[in-house]
Formats: C-alpha cells, sequence, structure tokens
C-alpha cells in the first residue's frame, strides 16, 4: 500500500479528526503536527507513547517533558554531536566494506536490508554503546524479535526481559571496569553525590539508545536505495553529480522511516486547524503527512534530490528532537559512499517485500536487490 494519497486526501478533508476506534485524534499538516511535536507545555510527552506499552522499562527519555527529559538526555547528548560521531566514520565504512564483501561474494544479489544496512546499523549502535563484538548478532535476534512485524506482546515482553538482564549486567561491568563507550558513561552517571540516572533509568537508557538506534535507520539507507534506483538518479550520485547529503535528506522527507508520533496528550483544550482538541486527548502527528504538505514543500510528491532548502520533520521537532539523528545521518552518508565506490548499477528485484507500513515505520523487512560491481 502506499500511504501518501491518503494523507493528501486528510490535509484537505479531515486535517484534525478524532478517530473513535482507536481513541485519538490524528493531525496531518505540517504546521499543526509541528506544533504538536514542539509545545511540550500543550502537548504533553508525559508518559504518552507507546514505545514501551507494558511499563517494563520504567522512565524513558520519550516519555518525559522538560526539565526532566533533559536530564535524561543531557548524559548523552554530548556523544551524539555531529562533530564527535565523525571519529566513527573509519569503522562504519570499514563495516559496510566488510558487509558488501560477503554479500558480493556469492554473486550479485543481496538483501538490502537483511545483509547490508541491517547488519550495518545494528553493529554501529552496539559499538557505540560498547556491546562486546560477539554479542552482536544475539542482540540482533533480539531486537528483531522485539520489533518484526509479527511481534507479538510475549516476544516483546521477552525481548525486553533479555535486553534489560544483558544491559543490567554490561552495566555493572562497566562500573568496576570503565571503558571508553556510552554504557561506560551511562553506568557512570550515578557516581556523583546526586546520581543523574538510577540503575533502572540506566538499564532502560540503555535498551531505548539499542533499539532506536539501528531500526529506523535500517529503513531510511534501505528506502534510499529503493528510491535511489527507482528514479533513475544512481548514476547521477555515483557521478558526483548530486551530494549525498542532500539526497540523504531527501529521502528522509519523501519516504522517511517514521510515519507518525503517537506519544503527545493534550494538557487544556487547543485548536489546529480550526477544529478543537479536548483536554486529556491523545494525539497521533503524522509526520509522513506533514513532509508531503504542499504548503511547506514545492512538489511534494516528487523526488527532487537536490532539494534546498528541505524543512523536513522526518526526526522530529522541538525538544524531542531525534537525539540520533546525526548518526542517522553519518551511516547513511557513509553506506550511499560505499555502494556508489563499488556498486556501477542498482536493480531492485521482481517481487520485492511490500514496504512495511506499521503506524511508526515504512520501510522493506526485506530488499532483493542485484548490485553489479564497479570494474
Amino acid at each position: 500500500m502506499d500511504p501518501f494519497p491518503w494523507y493528501e486526501t486528510m490535509r484537505e478533508t479531515e486535517p484534525v479528526r478524532y478517530d473513535g476506534s482507536r481513541d485519538c485524534w490524528d493531525v496531518f499538516r505540517y504546521d499543526d503536527v509541528k506544533r504538536a511535536l514542539s509545545d511540550h507545555e500543550t502537548f504533553t510527552s508525559k508518559g504518552a507513547s507507546d514505545f514501551d506499552p507494558n511499563g517494563n522499562l520504567g522512565t524513558l527519555l520519550i516519555d518525559e517533558d522538560p526539565p526532566e527529559h533533559d536530564r535524561l538526555r543531557g548524559v548523552v547528548e554530548e556523544y551524539f554531536q555531529p562533530g564527535n560521531l565523525d571519529e566513527l566514520r573509519p569503522s562504519i565504512r570499514s563495516i559496510v566494506d566488510d558487509r558488501l564483501d560477503r554479500a558480493l561474494e556469492d554473486g550479485r544479489e543481496i538483501d538490502a536490508i537483511g545483509e547490508l544496512t541491517a547488519p550495518v546499523t545494528v553493529s554501529t549502535i552496539s559499538r557505540l554503546l560498547g556491546v562486546p563484538e560477539d554479542d552482536w548478532d544475539l542482540v540482533r535476534q533480539w531486537s528483531g524479535a522485539m520489533t518484526g512485524d509479527e511481534a507479538g506482546r510475549d516476544a516483546i515482553m521477552e525481548g525486553v526481559g533479555k535486553m534489560y538482564e544483558y544491559f543490567g549486567n554490561l552495566l555493572g561491568e562497566r562500573r568496576q571496569n570503565p571503558e571508553s563507550d556510552l554504557i561506560s558513561v551511562i553506568a557512570g552517571s550515578e557516581s556523583d553525590d546526586e546520581p543523574t540516572l538510577s540503575p533502572s533509568e540506566q538499564r532502560a537508557f540503555c535498551v531505548f539508545l539499542f533499539l532506536a538506534g539501528h531500526s529506523t535507520t535500517t529503513h531510511a539507507v534501505g528506502n534510499a536505495l529503493w528510491t535511489l534506483e527507482e528514479t533513475g538518479e544512481y548514476e547521477r550520485l555515483r557521478e558526483g553529480e548530486l551530494d549525498r547529503r542532500t539526497v540523504f535528506n531527501e529521502v528522509l522527507r519523501y519516504r522517511g522511516p517514521v510515519q507518525s508520533i503517537s506519544g503527545r496528550r493534550t494538557t487544556e483544550a487547543v485548536e489546529l486547524s480550526g477544529t478543537e482538541i479536548p483536554e486529556g486527548e491523545r494525539i497521533v502527528s503524522w509526520i509522513g503527512s506533514a513532509n508531503r504538505d504542499p504548503d511547506a514543500f514545492d512538489d511534494p510528491d516528487l523526488f527532487r534530490p537536490d532539494r534546498r532548502p528541505n524543512r523536513h520533520i522526518a526526526f522530529g521537532f522541538g525538544p524531542h528532537y531525534c537525539l540520533g539523528a546525526p548518526l542517522a545521518k553519518l551511516e547513511g552518508d557513509v553506506i550511499l559512499d560505499a555502494v556508489t565506490d563499488r556498486v556501477e548499477r542498482l536493480e531492485v528485484d521482481e517481487g520485492p517485500s511490500e514496504p512495511v507500513e506499521l503506524a511508526t515505520s515504512y520501510g522493506f523487512d526485506r530488499l532483493p536487490m542485484t548490485f553489479h560491481p564497479r570494474n
């Protein structure tokens, strides 16, 4: 299915509407979505997300408003700044080249998700956190069971429990023997007289960073390869006629991996696009629709790889702007750089998997492609 025609209809006919079956208000226009994401006094995040519906993880960054949100985010925010992440580029490139070597040694056919983007993003966030390399496949299996299309409540709870215990053990080890990784930083946050994060918050933070740090980027880079092949723009990117960062930014707008954010509730009655939403109502912000709003973007339904400026909100907006956005952009840039260096031409194989279109996700679980290596 293609959600974008539905978004267009909703922006024009019901830009703000109540859905009784889901007991929530859907918001579709750019300005309204942007306000819902940024005005935390009117649209609170406190306990409003569905990231942890069973409450197994405890206090989560995305379930808090400032200043509590700032307390949690401040522990690691410095490490996700673009300048600090640049030193990861050679490491990420090495991981990408290794995955391409493995995929191409058996032929030209590749599952661009299972053999490239997912392993790269899992390895990158694992290395950044400090997960030992021998455990990378293990934590990837747990997260896959929790986030896959068939994941049920029992699988999610089991996966959360395993990861919660795993990171608890790693945090304990790092308190005794700190290393130069994020788990050591998080573990050290309770060493002051007034601890920044409690032990339970530390475990929850590690699980959240791992899950959020790879699943959306996996889909984002897969969407980039799909879109470049579909639109015939891959050759221009390979030849250096297009800027990789600008291209990836446009992919995020055009086919962003996160289509909606549900983690807001109104603290008072508020009017959006002429419709009043009562106090205490759950809000779903359709950022996939906002990024196709013609009032915010020229030719919004066209993929324009050189689009500038590009005010997309694929990473959210306001206090909860995605902590890992710089890392996602870096990974996208490195993967596209490596692929264009080594692959002459891309083809999406006949009958690829349909995109996953959960309320919070848009992309492929599998993307069979043929990579024609450069001579």
